[in-house]
């Protein structure tokens, strides 16, 4: 995908998968381990001597709005690199259009320091669907160096608008009621929950787009609407102060945080599995392989330690593989599997 190309959704889809197919190929001959094992192979044929410490500063660029869990880890992670490498690094952010503003900002960023994106599947998996044009490339463009974490989402009901307390209760009122129902969506992780809950359980319901889970959760407990995938980091205190109730998890396994609700997937609806995730990549154009392995490792090293997971429970967050592979196999499932998704919804940008 050139910048500024038009492509029509489904073969937007493809153009993206099309640029991996090689190392897909390659797999089922035996010739490569992993789809996702490429970064890391690259950086040790580029890099003959490691780089132990930086040569300038470091930038990285959130995609989303301050005091989310996106930009909390990026400043922990990025004070991590600032130890680690010797130099200042500096985190802004600059949310909007799902992520695609901070992308190519990212993609052009001038070389006066290393330029790192902290994003997720919008940018990097589902954009590619639901945006007709993108300004950045995101398998051209960026380096993946690590997945951080992922963010389950929790079904919430206001139970002063609905008093069941089940999933299996809250369909059956929805069959009884015999009206539409509505639900809140306040980024495209949790829409994508929304409307694979609604195609599975076959119910009729219309999405509510908010610009904030912070809306969406002051509009749920006005009793606004049916119910909200919402992020775990909204989502925890209105639980425990009792003025949410979560009927089920969207991942494929049940949260630490709440360990007595169940998966949407144990409640009969095998397959579901909606997690976004939060990843971290570096632009190509200024950031060499050799760096962009140092970076890795040491985000690595902060995130697999005992205080990072910590740290990352406390936020509501599930700790997963801190690494290029595994990054770059949620970028391939989600770009595949979302999409799908995305189409027979509706939710293309017109």
């Amino acid at each position: 995908m050139q910048h500024g190309t038009t492509h029509q959704p489904d073969s937007h889809v493809h153009s993206v998968i099309s640029r991996r197919r090689w190392l897909l190929s390659a797999s089922a001959a035996g010739l490569a381990g992993s789809v996702a094992q490429w970064p890391l192979r690259a950086w040790a044929a580029d890099s003959v001597q490691p780089v132990t410490r930086l040569d300038k500063q470091v930038r990285i660029v959130v995609a989303y709005g301050a005091g989310g869990a996106s930009d909390g880890i990026a400043r922990y992670v990025g004070e991590a690199i600032s130890q680690r490498g010797g130099k200042p690094v500096i985190v802004e952010n600059k949310p909007g259009a799902d992520g695609n503003i901070a992308a190519e900002y990212v993609a052009r960023a001038p070389a006066d320091a290393y330029n790192l994106l902290v994003s997720g599947s919008s940018t990097h998996a589902v954009n590619a669907t639901i945006y007709k044009k993108l300004g950045y490339d995101p398998i051209a463009d960026f380096t993946p160096l690590a997945n951080m974490a992922s963010t389950p989402y929790a079904m919430l009901v206001n139970p002063k608008r609905i008093s069941q307390t089940s999933v299996a209760a809250f369909l059956a009122l929805a069959k009884k009621e015999n009206r539409p129902l509505s639900f809140a969506s306040a980024n495209v992780g949790g829409r994508i929950a929304g409307e694979r809950f609604k195609q599975l359980t076959r119910i009729n319901a219309v999405n509510v787009p908010y610009r904030s889970s912070a809306q969406a959760m002051t509009d749920l407990l006005g009793g606004q609407f049916d119910f909200y995938f919402c992020d775990m980091l909204t989502a925890l205190p209105q639980i425990k102060a009792g003025h949410a109730r979560a009927l089920a998890i969207s991942s494929a396994e049940r949260v630490a945080s709440l360990p007595d609700v169940p998966t949407v997937a144990e409640l009969g609806y095998a397959g579901f599995d909606v997690s976004s995730w939060i990843a971290i990549w570096s632009a190509k154009a200024t950031t060499p392989p050799a760096v962009s392995a140092a970076l890795s490792r040491w985000i690595g090293e902060a995130l697999s330690a005992d205080a990072g997971k910590e740290f990352l429970l406390s936020k509501g967050l599930v700790p997963t593989p801190v690494t290029p592979d595994y990054l770059n196999m949620l970028q391939e499932r989600d770009t595949q599997l979302w999409g799908k998704i995305i189409i027979d919804a509706g939710m293309q940008q017109p």
